[in-house]
């Protein structure tokens, strides 16, 4: 499981603070945002998962992932990153700052309420956004970011428009910049966030980055982060496909997402499930989608049950063609009935409905 892995030396505090009101707008249009998920579907219940890359993807193995975070601003610096697959640039995406996020377990929220949130939450809700499993997490703060630049030599930028930081004005275009200006420019609260965020992520994977132990605030393994660093050297910015719910809140525009990040990891689209707590314990979303998110899953709504007290974790697969991944699932699960309903659900090939027969 993911906290046994991820180790955490540094508390968050109040270092990034939540977004009570953009979540409650979240919230407040779940049920649309669900119907814009629903048009296009997401996977294909008789072949979902990630068995191979996907058609047009070129050949190779898929990209190995890693979430990349950067804290200690008030703005969400997230960003997936992939290593090289086949003879194609490697690529990464940005987490746009106003991205609405199905977080398993919590609900939809909003990117800045996302980003404060622990590192295993945060990894299962990059990986659940984009439809593949991110395996690595790296999480530094302004001071480690600042560390692993100056420990490179300064770092070349290409900074979109001016920004006036702590550190003096910098930009417009290429500069080479100190880890304190970088760290600064991080910190700008203007509207040109993602922009700059792009431009920091793309200049650290155009050099060769020097990451050490005492860099991070916390991640899966060193080994894992810097062998997925290395191989997406050169990496390319991929845009995030975004539209707008009810005229306030943005979500991923499905299918272009799922396409984009076919197209660039290899991976497989993701098969839709619901996830219901029926336990009434909480954080058991998060613990599922940690277990099924790896084999190709992906969660598209994240809620309670009607009512608590399920003893028994039930696995419903709506339809016929849905059953053998309904299957996968209780394998993943280690318990569980599985069934199948006639009712299409309009939004995900399965349900799982959790137990207090589940642990974690």
């Amino acid at each position: 499981m993911i906290r046994a892995t991820v180790a955490t030396r540094v508390s968050r505090g109040a270092a990034v603070r939540r977004r009570r009101a953009a979540t409650a707008a979240v919230v407040a249009v779940v049920a649309v945002a669900a119907g814009v998920y629903g048009i296009s579907r997401l996977g294909d219940a008789a072949g979902g998962g990630p068995t191979g890359p996907a058609p047009g993807s070129g050949a190779g193995a898929p990209s190995e992932l890693l979430v990349l975070q950067v804290v200690g601003t008030d703005q969400p610096l997230l960003a997936l990153v992939g290593t090289r697959v086949g003879d194609r640039v490697p690529s990464f995406f940005t987490v746009p700052f106003d991205l609405a996020l199905t977080v398993p377990g919590q609900g939809d929220i909003a990117a800045p309420e996302v980003a404060s949130l622990d590192p295993e939450a945060v990894r299962v809700a990059v990986s659940n956004t984009f439809g593949a499993w991110a395996a690595h997490v790296a999480v530094l703060d302004l001071e480690g970011l600042a560390a692993v630049v100056d420990r490179g030599g300064d770092l070349r930028v290409h900074v979109p428009g001016v920004s006036v930081t702590d550190a003096g004005s910098i930009g417009p275009g290429p500069a080479r910049l100190t880890g304190e200006q970088v760290a600064a420019l991080l910190a700008v609260p203007d509207e040109g966030g993602e922009a700059r965020w792009a431009a920091v992520v793309q200049a650290l994977l155009h050099e060769s980055v020097r990451l050490q132990e005492d860099d991070l605030a916390a991640t899966d393994g060193l080994a894992g982060v810097r062998r997925v660093l290395q191989r997406a050297r050169g990496a390319a910015v991929a845009a995030f496909p975004t539209t707008s719910v009810a005229g306030s809140v943005t979500v991923p525009l499905q299918p272009d997402l799922d396409a984009a990040v076919a197209e660039r990891f290899g991976v497989a689209t993701p098969v839709p499930v619901i996830v219901q707590n029926g336990a009434g314990t909480p954080g058991l979303g998060e613990h599922v989608a940690a277990r099924v998110l790896p084999l190709g899953f992906r969660v598209v709504l994240s809620q309670n049950a009607d009512v608590f007290g399920y003893e028994r974790t039930r696995i419903i697969a709506n339809s016929d063609d849905a059953l053998a991944d309904a299957r996968r699932i209780r394998r993943a699960l280690g318990v569980g009935r599985v069934g199948v309903s006639q009712v299409p659900s309009g939004l995900g090939d399965i349900t799982i409905i959790v137990g207090e027969d589940f642990t974690g």
